[in-house]
């Protein structure tokens, strides 16, 4: 009894003596003990924030204080014995809630307990977008933003307007790629429009601290025809494979081309604002919307050739032009310098303006002079004399006769139209006027205007140069100068931490190097010294990532030069490997059309480079409108070489086994980077162009090629063509078995010619990639090449074997069907058996009936009337064969009754021709046909399974097409 109850207890007592006359006392009960009362409230905390709770209580005397967590994600509790307990908040992605209990006890062992629920807020960050969607304003449109694989939604008002507030867990990656799209409704359903932006971490910056991003801050938070046009491009650009990356996005930006761009927005308005009351604009039969139209490289070309040239179109593009909600302002008068960018093939130019009024215009070799004036957003170059000129050759008619004639190209006036700003420039729409001679007085003279769309870069681009380093190589574009037969348009350094280096296309010669002060910036300085001492300043134009845009000036030979490309640092340890090179090789593979140009390299080491143009316009290609070169490709020191080669008019494959092939074209590829699919070179080409005559200059450039599984056309070749170069494109096989399973083992072979008896042959691969080939008692050696599918290419250094392809199809046990060139024939590990095996073909001995057949799905591999292979479906019941039309076993095509002898031997009433099983493991059957009409036997194979039937088929007829190639 503590001291207030004693005190108490005797107040009490004294009162109730004091008024009693009695002798009696009345003793009463002692106090009862309350359990202690517990006060605590519910409480919130943010995510990952330390939070402290603390109770009261309420009792007569001492307590102890328990704490504990009885729901939700677990925390670690501290202070658990006081009466206030502590905790970090968990990390959350939605709120949660978490539940503790107390638990107090007093010192006669009473308890109290009280819950306490505890809210985990999400900690988000937050950013509103504020733009408007737009052609014609979308009403009531449905806009959604895509970041990752969250999406946030609300809908535009009467006048196209939308904000719209994006929040992501502080824990989420803020790089990722912020993409926002809006679906028109009614009227408007054909406008899915979308605009691509960086990422949530840039965004969020752009919007500064009342983190709402406006168009002034962004422009791509309007949401276009001409954002869509863009982020339909960039996903052709990169194969369709998601822009991950910011460095990603800005690449291809530069990559696309501006030209192309406002091509495909000015359709997109077209369709959008036309095609309700002309029919002739409506979206092409089976395109939903003007999103998929863009995104389809075929079908958006023959729509803009079907429209481009109406009224309305042009209508339409100058009306989206002076749409300051689509285009971004341009005001711009203190332009000194363009740095064109007209793409991956293009040699890109630099024009200066100085302060007085006059200007250069620097393109490969030329420097010319001229005057200039802005006004109205165009700037104007113009000398009557000319400030670029060329000569040229033209195909005109004459009299009924076709010639090839000269011409002299003369540029004398040029206007730059700023027509809307872009990321890191302009778009710039170029008007040239050119007077066109016939120095040889063929036709009279003329006068030309050429309108195009370009991306410049201007002096306020320019960066610090950011790729001098000492480690690894540097490509860079380079001015086209002509040193010693070589023509640089790419120049690969190789920089020492002493100032001094290399360049690598010139044999090494020797160069020093610095970083000099440069319109404000740091740009590389080198100095060529067994050259004079001539110079290359680089500037830096854009800060990419791994690939970057460069200007390149020079001054050799008193003649400024400058050019425009891209460059990276050379990843010394990233090359190309042999295994996985066969494929299709294309400058523009971003979807199919009729004037393109690719390369298809061959497991066989087989080049062809082709080329295509649809020059009636028909829509088809015709022999005329194809063009094949033949040639070969190898491997070596990291360098692969493709080569055209000729034999009179004709083309060949390889010089080295037929004394009229001679090396025509040679072209080198130095990888400098690979981005999924895209393989940037630095491209050496060199050309002889007569049998025995030295070859020409080199020239170097760097160049962009996109990896494909198909050929980038939108119409067949004609057969003629596919006779030639396979109606197959060189893809990986599916399903072939490894060599490696048999390294080192003798692989023994019949082949399916047993009128003559003689011995068997065999094939050994050996671990160092060598091999022996023996047949006839002849034995053949060399060496061979796997590739990343499993075939298996022979090199031998003679014409019988060079390039033979030897891939294994299926296996079981000691046996595999293997195809050498166009022959298939089983291969035992076992000369035993591969004996055994020639006798019983040779004296028609079944080793089984058919019993093991019965009732089973049966997948027939056999070569039709063309010589292809195909799957036949069929089953065996006791007396009948079902053949099958189709591969789920459900048609019937025809039934065939058969009986089988003691021997095994298969026999079908009323006809001579007998059947009979040849060997039979658990992966295949080979089933032979006695053909007694034409004294031959006809092998096929049965398979169980279908995968393997239909991988069977398909490789046996790509490899034998290689094989007449």
């Amino acid at each position: 009894m503590n001291l207030i109850k004693s005190m108490l207890a005797a107040s009490i007592s004294l009162a109730l003596l004091s008024g009693c006359e009695s002798d009696f006392v009345d003793h009463p009960d002692e106090p009862i003990n309350t359990a202690p009362v517990i006060s605590v409230s519910d409480t919130a905390v943010v995510e990952k924030q330390a939070i402290s709770i603390s109770a009261t209580v309420q009792d007569e005397g001492p307590v102890t204080y328990l704490w504990s967590q009885n729901a939700g994600l677990s925390v670690a509790l501290e202070n658990t014995n006081t009466g206030t307990v502590s905790f970090i908040a968990p990390s959350v992605s939605e709120d949660k809630k978490i539940s503790l209990n107390l638990t107090v006890t007093d010192s006669e062992g009473l308890t109290s307990e009280k819950n306490v629920v505890v809210d985990i807020q999400q900690q988000l960050v937050k950013l509103s977008l504020e733009g408007i969607a737009t052609d014609s304003p979308l009403i009531d449109a449905a806009i959604k933003a895509k970041i990752g694989s969250q999406e946030f939604t609300t809908t535009t008002n009467s006048d196209g307007y939308y904000s719209l507030e994006l929040a992501l867990d502080d824990d989420a990656d803020m790089s990722q790629l912020v993409t926002i799209e809006a679906q028109g409704k009614e009227q408007q359903q054909a406008a899915l429009l979308q605009s691509r932006l960086m990422s949530f971490a840039s965004l969020k910056t752009k919007a500064g601290d009342d983190a709402v991003l406006t168009n002034d801050e962004d422009f791509s938070v309007n949401i276009t025809n001409l954002t869509t046009a863009k982020s339909a491009l960039l996903a052709r650009e990169n194969l369709f494979v998601d822009i991950k990356s910011e460095q990603d996005l800005k690449r291809l930006s530069n990559e696309i081309s501006a030209d192309e761009l406002v091509k495909v927005a000015t359709t997109i308005k077209v369709i959008l604002d036309k095609s309700t009351s002309n029919e002739l604009f409506a979206l092409p039969e089976g395109v939903n919307n003007v999103l998929e139209l863009a995104l389809d490289n075929e079908k958006m070309t023959q729509y803009i050739k079907k429209v481009e040239q109406t009224p309305e179109f042009s209508q339409a593009q100058e009306e989206m032009l002076a749409d300051e909600k689509v285009v971004q302002s341009t005001k711009s008068n203190n332009i000194k310098t363009f740095y064109y960018n007209r793409g991956n093939l293009s040699i890109n130019q630099v024009i200066e303006l100085d302060n007085d009024g006059t200007g250069r215009y620097l393109l490969q070799n030329y420097d010319g002079r001229f005057d200039w004036i802005y006004q109205n957003d165009v700037y104007t170059l113009n000398n009557p004399e000319g400030f670029y000129a060329y000569q040229t050759t033209a195909d005109i008619e004459i009299d009924g006769e076709t010639k090839r004639v000269r011409q002299e190209v003369t540029t004398y006036k040029a206007e730059l139209k700023l027509i809307a700003a872009t990321e890191n420039g302009f778009l710039v729409k170029e008007t040239e006027y050119k007077n066109v001679e016939y120095p040889d007085g063929e036709l009279e003279n003329y006068q030309l205007t050429n309108e195009s769309i370009l991306k410049v870069f201007t002096q306020n681009e320019q960066v610090d140069f950011t790729f001098a380093q000492t480690q690894n190589p540097i490509a860079l574009p380079a001015p086209h100068i002509f040193v010693d037969q070589v023509s640089l348009g790419a120049i690969t350094l190789m920089l020492n931490d002493d100032g001094t280096g290399a360049v690598s296309e010139l044999g090494n010669t020797p160069i020093t190097w610095r970083m000099i002060e440069d319109n404000n910036k740091q740009s590389l300085h080198i100095t060529l010294s067994d050259y004079d001492n001539e110079t290359i300043l680089f500037r830096q134009l854009t800060s990419d990532g791994d690939i970057a845009t460069f200007a390149a000036f020079s001054e050799f030979d008193g003649i400024k030069n400058a050019s425009v490309g891209t460059g990276s640092i050379i990843d010394e340890s990233e090359t190309f490997n042999i295994a996985t090179i066969p494929g299709i090789y294309s400058y523009n593979f971003d979807g199919k059309s009729l004037d393109e140009f690719w390369f298809e390299l061959w497991p066989d080491g087989k080049a062809i480079s082709m080329s295509v143009y649809d020059s009636n316009e028909d829509g088809q290609l015709s022999v005329a409108e194809s063009r094949i070169y033949a040639g070969n490709w190898h491997l070596d020191d990291d360098i692969l070489t493709i080569t055209r080669n000729l034999n009179g008019r004709d083309d060949c494959y390889y010089v080295e086994q037929d004394p009229n092939c001679w090396l025509w074209n040679t072209r080198q590829w130095k990888l400098i980077e690979q981005i999924e699919d895209t393989i940037y070179v630095n491209n050496m080409h060199q050309f002889t162009y007569s049998q025995g005559e030295e070859p020409r200059e080199k020239t170097f450039d760097n160049r962009k090629f996109n990896r494909a599984t198909e050929r980038p056309i939108s119409s067949p070749l004609p057969d003629e063509i596919l006779q030639q170069i396979g109606y197959q494109p060189p893809v990986s096989l599916t399903g072939l078995i490894s060599p490696n399973n048999y390294l080192g083992k003798r692989l023994y072979f019949t082949d399916h010619d047993y009128k003559v008896e003689g011995e068997l042959g065999y094939f050994q691969f050996d671990d160092n990639n060598s091999f022996q080939y023996y047949q006839d008692n002849n034995l053949s050696t060399g060496t061979y090449q796997i590739f990343s599918d499993n075939q298996l290419i022979l090199r031998d250094g003679s014409s019988l074997m060079y390039g033979a392809n030897y891939s294994l199809l299926i296996g079981s046990s000691n046996v595999v069907i293997a195809t050498f060139e166009e022959h298939i024939w089983p291969h035992f590990t076992s000369e035993n058996d591969a004996k055994e095996y020639m006798s019983i073909v040779a004296d028609n001995k079944p080793v089984s009936n058919v019993e093991h057949l019965i009732g089973r799905d049966i997948y027939m591999v056999d070569r039709d009337r063309d010589d292809q292979w195909v799957v036949s479906y069929l089953k065996f019941d006791e007396d009948k064969i079902t053949i099958y039309s189709d591969e789920s076993f459900t048609t019937i095509n025809t039934e065939l009754d058969y009986s089988v002898d003691d021997t095994g031997m298969i026999s079908f009433p009323g006809d001579q021709n007998t059947m009979y099983l040849s060997l039979v493991t658990d992966e295949f059957n080979i089933i032979i046909t006695n053909d007694v009409g034409n004294s031959s036997k006809d092998f096929n194979y049965f398979l169980f399974d279908q995968q393997k039937a239909k991988d069977f088929v398909n490789n046996t007829n790509a490899l034998r097409e290689s094989a007449q190639r």
